[in-house]
């Protein structure tokens, strides 16, 4: 049940990623895939040390650096 919802949500966000790149927000060559299961480990990890210690600092960075990172992409040469 967990892994068929990781592998769901990690879809999702894989389809938001190709979205992005439809519409010329980020890097067409970027791998959507790739893309979405670091995106996903990011918020996951970032989840479990909030459960351990109450703090969102770890989740709140996680996000941040992955969205800067697709944000980056747009501009990078590919």
């Amino acid at each position: 049940m967990v892994t068929e919802l990781m592998h769901r949500w990690q879809a999702e966000i894989a389809t938001g990623v190709r979205h992005m790149q439809e519409a010329g927000e980020i890097d067409p060559g970027l791998d959507p895939d790739r893309a979405a299961a670091a995106l996903l480990a990011g918020i996951q990890g970032g989840v479990l040390i909030q459960m351990s210690t109450g703090e969102t600092d770890h989740l709140e960075a996680a996000l941040d650096m992955g969205i800067a990172h697709l944000r980056a992409s747009r501009l990078a040469p590919s």
